[in-house]
């Protein structure tokens, strides 16, 4: 049975994107959140919210791991943590194992540990990414669709997917999975495409920069809003649901699209007369023209977007500074 003695929700990454998000919407609900990040880190000041306590260290630990979950005795684990750069798990491929998929290892042992000498539950909210099913799949990718991964990251990712599948149906572990499709927001960092585009329109809009270098502007993807995509994960877990749910908008964009919103927001009219295309900055394996059949999420979770495409984007540009 879950552990429900005093609900607290663990989560991994909570300085992250999604993590962030995810720990900003429970406390708002007056939830217990113990965010784990690393010993490293500064907590940013809107980040801190009086139901967030925040815990430094190593999660490649299996004793520190184990010690959290003895410590505040969670309902809820989340695991956010992610190597989640494609570009960067080429040119760090162990980091990204490790984080990727030696983490999770780590963090189902630990629980499985802790379910023996407390004789609690706890439910593991695992996050998937869709970069697990590679270039060459049919579209709309569901729940069912074969992984073909293309990259280390997407092959560390697809081996951490199995192995949650695997412990919840050989080892009864209680996991949810949310395999979540490309989602974007203003805390997005600026290695990714989208905040070099936003950040991009807003330093030419001040005369700062003249120009914007990108890769690939021609490929597209099924783009979401990270905080809806928190909230998915949010339904998945407190409703103890050990399944799989595609999260994603089923609806394609390319990059010139985001470059189109982002630059007319800032006023600049036509994108193509400050975007230039370098194509030492292509990706030899791009995961382009996949999109994601979130009908399960809808159904049986009554999950739901709640900003288009260009909302977020236009969004996105607004908070730049």
């Amino acid at each position: 049975m879950i552990n429900t003695h005093a609900t607290r929700h663990l989560i991994f990454g909570a300085l992250g994107q999604d993590g962030s998000y995810l720990a900003e919407q429970l406390s708002t609900e007056g939830k217990k959140v113990i965010g784990v990040i690393r010993s490293s880190s500064v907590v940013p000041k809107a980040y801190l919210h009086e139901n967030i306590y925040y815990v430094r260290g190593d999660i490649l630990d299996s004793g520190f791991v184990y010690s959290l979950l003895e410590t505040y005795e969670p309902t809820y684990v989340y695991n956010l943590a992610s190597a989640s750069s494609v570009a960067e798990s080429y040119l760090h491929p162990d980091l990204s194992l490790k984080v990727n998929f030696e983490f999770v290892r780590i963090l189902i042992e630990s629980i499985e540990k802790y379910r023996v000498s407390s004789g609690r539950e706890i439910f593991l909210l695992h996050a998937s990414s869709s970069e697990m099913f590679g270039p060459d799949q049919q579209s709309p990718i569901t729940e069912k669709t074969a992984h073909n991964p293309r990259s280390p990251y997407a092959e560390h990712k697809s081996m951490a997917h199995n192995l949650c599948l695997r412990a919840r149906r050989d080892r009864d572990v209680k996991i949810g999975v949310a395999i979540l499709f490309n989602h974007e927001s203003p805390r997005r960092p600026l290695k990714f495409v989208s905040r070099k585009i936003t950040h991009g329109a807003y330093l030419i809009s001040k005369g700062i920069e003249k120009k914007l270098t990108l890769g690939n502007i021609s490929i597209s993807r099924d783009w979401g809003y990270a905080p809806d995509y928190v909230n998915a994960m949010k339904i998945i877990a407190e409703n103890t649901r050990t399944d799989d749910f595609i999260i994603a908008t089923g609806k394609l964009h390319s990059l010139e699209d985001m470059c189109r919103v982002a630059f007319e927001a800032k006023g600049l009219g036509d994108f193509t007369e400050f975007v230039e295309s370098d194509q030492s900055l292509y990706r030899e394996v791009e995961n382009s023209g996949l999109v994601g059949l979130a009908d399960k999420a809808r159904l049986e979770l009554n999950w739901r977007s709640s900003l288009t495409f260009e909302e977020m984007i236009r969004q996105m540009v607004i908070q730049e500074s």
